[in-house]
């Protein structure tokens, strides 16, 4: 059996050039609450998990409710670092929010001194690169970010999208328990892709000094099974990186689809 283990701190290569995740935060991702029904979620994008630094700037939310459907919510803040949406929950059940994609466009040059540099833009602008100036490549990454939340008892998760980069759940993502392996399958147009890339962030490496480990099986049985074993409770961040190269494309030589998943373990 042929595994590769990553550190929870480690980056892939994709991953590291947009150096900031995306998240979706709620206080708690399993709410037990007879008397309020409005909640916040804070999006923002950070280099530390969960610690706002940037604001990602998506502007709406999609959100599907226990029942199926679907809407589109509007931020109700945006600051400089994060925006806030107050969701209001109707219906028991488990929810899933999930950002629109967002696109960019990074570029890597060589200065006329031969020192490496990166700028937001499409080849299509390497006419406005300084004088002297050696393109590398151009990376156009599609960024998504998606969460759980379950209000007053839980729901059936049905995942019905077989479209894009797709994080499969193999249990209820919020009856997450310590001690207890946990399993997402990795799909893209619904195959597996045992050659994505993972990477796991918490703040548990500063509450209790640990690296927790993320298993990518890519056995001929299982393959995209990602597993992880948690040993303490608290939020995690889950980033998958799937890289396509491109052919004949006039803004980008490469493709590079990113999903993070937000979810909580608990004791």
């Amino acid at each position: 059996m042929k595994k590769f283990i990553l550190a929870s701190t480690l980056l892939s290569t994709c991953l590291s050039i947009q150096a900031h995740d995306i998240w979706i935060k709620a206080d708690t991702h399993e709410i037990n609450n007879d008397e309020q029904k409005i909640f916040a979620l804070d999006v923002s994008r950070s280099a530390q998990a969960y610690v706002a630094e940037a604001n990602h700037e998506i502007k709406q939310l999609n959100m599907t409710a226990p029942d199926g459907q679907s809407k589109k919510i509007t931020a109700d803040y945006s600051g400089k670092v994060k925006e806030v949406f107050e969701v209001e929950f109707n219906e028991a059940g488990t929810y899933h929010f999930e950002s629109p994609m967002t696109q960019v466009f990074l570029s890597f040059y060589f200065d006329e001194e031969g020192k490496k540099h990166k700028i937001r833009m499409p080849k299509t602008e390497y006419h406005t690169l300084p004088k002297g100036s050696k393109p590398e490549k151009t990376v156009e990454k599609q960024i998504t970010t998606e969460t759980y939340i379950s209000y007053n008892g839980f729901s059936d998760v049905k995942q019905t999208n077989q479209q894009g980069l797709q994080i499969v759940l193999m249990q209820h993502p919020n009856k997450l328990r310590v001690g207890k392996p946990l399993r997402f399958k990795l799909t893209f147009n619904g195959k597996p892709i045992p050659e994505a890339e993972v990477a796991l962030k918490s703040l548990n490496e500063f509450y209790y000094q640990d690296s927790d480990k993320v298993e990518v099986d890519i056995t001929l049985k299982d393959k995209g099974l990602v597993t992880f074993n948690p040993k303490h409770p608290g939020r995690y961040l889950l980033g998958v990186e799937y890289g396509l190269p491109l052919k004949n494309n006039t803004k980008a030589d490469f493709r590079s689809i990113e999903k993070f998943l937000t979810f909580e373990i608990t004791q």
